[in-house]
């Protein structure tokens, strides 16, 4: 295909993407959607919102920022913002607080035995130039009952858990960031009723860790996840979910790390589930989107199953999990980028059953969203999202309160397939990578079954698989890993590549393809090229028959690895051309196929550029 007719369809791309994402939304949010909005309410000017809690008298207690100054005409400045609402949503009493002059914040709460409330937040002073660990106590009408900074001269600290012990101390774990080496540190402060600080542990992994939860573990001590890793520049073959189980003085008791080279994976949210296990929320990347999985660990932490869900060329990001009477929703932001790179956020709310079935994917729509905070679930069953919108020219605190799920079900589902996200897959020999096999129903919908299937691999000498198709390098070569379900069978091609190999190290330069959007005819093919810009040589070479290509939907175009890009039938996709360790991606738009004249006038504009 010629590149002015290229350019010419391109024109339509951009809102049929728009068009095709937004009918893919309505279908996933159509399909089982069991909550309404009950209320949603701005507060503050020049204000955001970070989190929000259920109380125990029925209303929520939500935490964020404010700009305000303190006089008539001083300049303002950032202050932590807390607030007290009714089931409504009213306000009852709000505080605004600050240690420093600068930059405050109120990260989020707890409430306490005695009825008040413990706030944790950070606090910027002009001259130190470091966020600080801001403690305030708060009783239940919002007195400040003593309020203290918590000072690290090694990092920059950010709270993101809290919890009360029997004797009314607390535990608050959090993530800080040593900046001059742009290294992250994993830490628990425990503090007595007073503020007093107990002890303070920091846990070193692999030199850039930190926490993202912190719950009491089912036979006492307590379990803290997040991430492990490098730092972003250093080699990320090392990229891992952690999840740690800890005494009652902070002393490790044991460790998992889940890794995934590249991935970024990292638990956000952990919940004990009926059995006496935990059920952890995390997110990773998966061909540059980023995924929501489920998994379902025992007492020691060992994997029973895992589930990953995800929602087209959308990205989810999911940090909160709590526990419903059908097994668990997932909470938090989903986003949908068009080919325009323009980003839409909505508030998401993600429900599986107890064995990570999926009940409903729900979205919940405002006014512009700059972010979604820290969701809870509510006493009635509902869910409560805190976060910051547009109005205007201002950027206020919100409030959305969603009722509880109904009691209806989805409708029942034939399986017509199942299929492996990924056509190929690349490891080095003595590395681990994952797969994601998908289930495909009759009504066009997805579910992941990676756990349920069993798989075997073509020859273990050169790879082997576990239970939750994990595959592991051995030694090099090629192979494949077939998977069977109900009857149905998907298979990967597999290629183990030396241990001392550099296909996955990053080029001395960037690749690109030919172009961001690609149109192609439905039955038809159009060639690409992606070529390689060396910064040492400054030249650019010819890599297309040396890339791997891949698309997230490949039933509806794929490219070979000639880099002919083929149109299978009607919609979107993304495709993804990798090279070493470097990738690129561009949107492509199927379109019907043009009648003869204008076929011939296709063929004749394509001679011309050969």
């Amino acid at each position: 295909m010629g590149k002015f007719l290229s350019k010419l369809l391109s024109g339509c791309l951009a809102a049929s993407l728009l068009m095709y994402l937004g009918v893919g939304l309505g279908s996933a949010a159509a399909n089982g959607t069991q909550s309404v909005v009950e209320w949603s309410r701005d507060y503050g000017s020049d204000s955001t919102g970070k989190s929000v809690i259920s109380t125990s008298d029925g209303g929520y207690l939500a935490t964020g920022t404010v700009n305000e100054a303190d006089n008539i005409g001083d300049y303002p400045f950032q202050k932590a913002y807390v607030m007290k609402v009714n089931a409504k949503g009213r306000v009852e009493w709000e505080q605004k607080l600050s240690h420093n002059y600068t930059s405050n914040t109120a990260y989020l709460a707890k409430e306490t035995k005695d009825g008040g409330y413990l706030v944790l937040g950070s606090s910027r002073s002009e001259f130190e130039r470091k966020d600080e660990l801001y403690l305030i106590r708060l009783d239940s009408s919002g007195k400040v009952l003593w309020e203290q900074v918590k000072e690290d001269p090694a990092i920059d600290s950010t709270p993101v858990s809290a919890l009360e012990t029997d004797d009314g101390s607390f535990l608050i774990a959090g993530r800080g960031i040593v900046s001059w080496v742009a290294y992250e540190q994993a830490y628990i402060l425990k503090i007595d009723a007073d503020g007093n600080e107990v002890w303070y542990n920091k846990y070193p992994f692999t030199g850039s860790d930190f926490f993202t939860d912190l719950i009491p573990a089912s036979d006492g001590g307590f379990i803290a996840v997040g991430h492990t890793g490098m730092a972003e520049y250093e080699s990320k073959d090392f990229d891992a979910m952690l999840i740690l189980k800890l005494d009652e003085q902070g002393k490790e008791v044991w460790s998992k790390e889940r890794v995934d080279p590249r991935s970024q994976w990292t638990a956000y949210s952990i919940v004990s589930s009926d059995d006496g296990g935990y059920a952890v929320l995390s997110r990773k990347n998966i061909n540059d989107k980023r995924s929501v999985l489920l998994t379902k660990i025992d007492l020691e932490g060992q994997v029973q199953w895992e589930k990953t869900y995800r929602d087209g060329d959308n990205s989810e990001m999911y940090t909160r999990l709590v526990r419903t009477k059908d097994g668990y929703a997932m909470l938090g932001e989903h986003i949908i980028t068009n080919s325009l790179n323009e980003r839409k956020s909505q508030y998401g709310v993600l429900r599986v059953n107890t064995n990570g079935g999926l009940i409903s994917r729900e979205l919940f729509k405002g006014p512009p969203i700059k972010n979604v905070g820290r969701a809870e679930g509510t006493a009635d069953g509902g869910f409560i999202f805190p976060g910051t919108v547009l109005r205007g020219d201002k950027y206020k605190f919100q409030l959305m309160k969603l009722s509880p799920p109904g009691d209806q079900t989805p409708g029942e589902r034939a399986l017509s397939g199942i299929s492996f996200t990924d056509i190929a897959k690349k490891i080095k020999a003595g590395t681990s990578a994952s797969t994601v096999l998908q289930a495909v129903y009759d009504d066009g919908s997805k579910e992941d079954l990676s756990s349920a299937a069993m798989y075997a691999s073509g020859d273990e000498v050169i790879a082997s698989v576990d239970a939750l198709g994990r595959i592991t390098g051995n030694q090099p070569g090629q192979t494949y890993v077939e998977a069977i379900y109900e009857g149905f069978e998907a298979r990967i091609n597999v290629t183990v590549l030396p241990e001392n190999t550099d296909e996955f190290e990053p080029v001395n330069g960037y690749i690109m393809l030919d172009s961001s959007e690609y149109s192609v005819s439905e039955g038809s093919m159009l060639d690409l090229k992606v070529t390689l810009y060396d910064y040492k040589t400054q030249e650019s070479t010819d890599i297309t028959k040396l890339t791997t290509f891949t698309s997230n939907h490949p039933d509806i175009a794929i490219v070979d690895q000639e880099g002919n890009l083929i149109g299978h039938k009607l919609g979107v996709t993304r495709i993804y051309a990798q090279y070493k360790g470097s990738r690129t991606s561009a949107d492509v738009q199927v379109v019907r196929a043009t009648a003869p004249q204008e076929n011939a006038l296709l063929n004749m504009e394509h001679s011309e550029y050969q």
